[in-house]
């Protein structure tokens, strides 16, 4: 491996990385994508595309440059969903090389955020402050409890930020457990009121007893949540891309062989 490339997390790390995606597809990202990928690509209007390429490149060229691989070499799939078993919304998985890494991706616009760990079940959200209508869609995903915290915010900044934690704690932790937007969101309390880390436990979150779900910094107005399995130990959480220029890590990772 490329010494300048950070060494792969273990099972008591999570590495994040963020990026955003080109306005147009780049030739050098659509190079290092599978046939299956390309095919999703081009059924996509060009923003869009541009969009996947630029994040399923990203995933490809960082995991590649933990193992010391070709980006295009990686074969990325996903396991059948644990609620209902289709493979459409399963958790993904990198399926050759074999490896204990873990990953899971979120777009959101341009821009994304990949999280990665060895051996443990996580998911990832990032969510925009794109516009919505929160009295509208807020019954619709929302616990009663949760419905209670977001109208006693007083202002209409408190409501949306409040409203954003909990999807993305919501859609975090069911990442993590693999299900999708199948599970009841109306019954599954992410205490978005609550600012540091909670957990998680419904009868639709397979794979494990209970999740620890916590908001994520990412330095601008975006939100983001992180999960995890309960009943493994807290992991350390790290920005390694941060160590490098824009477009270091991207010239690294494609350039490993």
């Amino acid at each position: 491996m490329t010494s300048r490339f950070p060494r792969p997390p273990d099972s008591g790390s999570v590495h994040l990385w963020r990026g955003r995606a080109t306005a147009a597809a780049d030739p050098a990202e659509l190079a290092v994508l599978a046939t299956a990928e390309l095919a999703r690509f081009r059924a996509m209007v060009p923003a869009a595309g541009a969009r996947y390429a630029g994040s399923r490149a990203a995933v490809r060229r960082i995991l590649a440059g933990y193992l010391d691989e070709e980006p295009g070499r990686l074969v990325l799939d996903r396991k059948a969903c644990p609620g209902c078993g289709s493979a459409d919304h399963g958790p993904p998985i990198l399926a050759s090389p074999h490896s204990p890494l873990t990953f899971s991706l979120s777009r959101s616009g341009n821009d994304w955020l990949l999280a990665v760990s060895a051996d443990r079940l996580i998911g990832v959200d990032l969510e925009g402050a794109d516009a919505v209508d929160l009295e509208l869609v807020s019954p619709m995903v929302m616990t009663p409890a949760e419905l209670t915290a977001f109208r006693t915010q007083l202002d209409e900044h408190g409501r949306r930020r409040l409203f954003l934690r909990a999807w993305t704690r919501k859609e975090a932790v069911l990442k993590a457990a693999g299900i999708g937007l199948v599970a009841p969101l109306r019954e599954i309390d992410v205490q978005p009121a609550v600012d540091r880390p909670v957990t998680v436990a419904h009868d639709s979150l397979v794979g494990a007893p209970a999740w620890v779900v916590q908001d994520v910094a990412t330095g601008s107005a975006d939100l983001a949540a992180l999960a995890w399995q309960a009943d493994l130990p807290p992991a350390e959480i790290s920005w390694p891309g941060t160590a490098l220029s824009a477009t270091g890590w991207q010239q690294l990772a494609a350039g490993v062989s």
